[in-house]
């Protein structure tokens, strides 16, 4: 048994360990092995992770147990044919059907949540290719967490790096 503390995810009614592992810079697929056998279920990737290869690594080290994980990918393109081309070929290298959430990946302005990105997520969520929708964000706080808050209803999850410093 091991020592993880878990907690429902917002709304999603996703269980998942309090620590997540981000992909981003691991090459090495036993570490991503021996994080899910110390029983973390959460692991993050994206598209552009290492040109593909990181979500390929994530797939292969993940592969054998992936009804039981929380697998979260992201995509850099905002335009509808774009993003699920992106989609397509994320779940092909991710070795999986589904992603449980999906990104709107790295966005700093509100007018980066576009309705053609907004239609993607929608479309992947009715063809079963995503569970859950989201946005990720680096900076520009201020502006994309009320835009993402103003579209709630089609955007389930929000990902934010935490500032260096908060204003005063």
């Amino acid at each position: 048994k091991n020592n993880l503390a878990y907690n429902t995810l917002g709304k999603t009614g996703l269980k998942v360990t309090t620590v997540s592992f981000g992909c981003m810079i691991t090459s090495d697929p036993s570490v991503i092995v021996k994080a899910a056998d110390l029983g973390v279920i959460h692991f993050d990737t994206a598209r552009g992770y290492q040109g593909g290869n990181n979500e390929r690594m994530v797939g292969e080290a993940l592969k054998s147990r992936r009804k039981q994980l929380v697998i979260s990918s992201k995509s850099p393109d905002m335009t509808l044919k774009g993003a699920l081309t992106n989609l397509d070929t994320s779940l092909k290298e991710l070795q999986t059907d589904y992603l449980d959430i999906w990104y709107l990946h790295a966005k700093s302005k509100a007018t980066d949540i576009t309705d053609e990105w907004l239609e993607a997520q929608a479309q992947a969520k009715k063809a079963g290719k995503i569970r859950f929708s989201g946005v990720g964000t680096h900076n520009g706080h201020a502006d994309v967490i009320p835009a993402m808050i103003a579209h709630k209803d089609q955007i389930d999850v929000l990902s934010a790096a935490l500032l260096e410093s908060f204003p005063d």
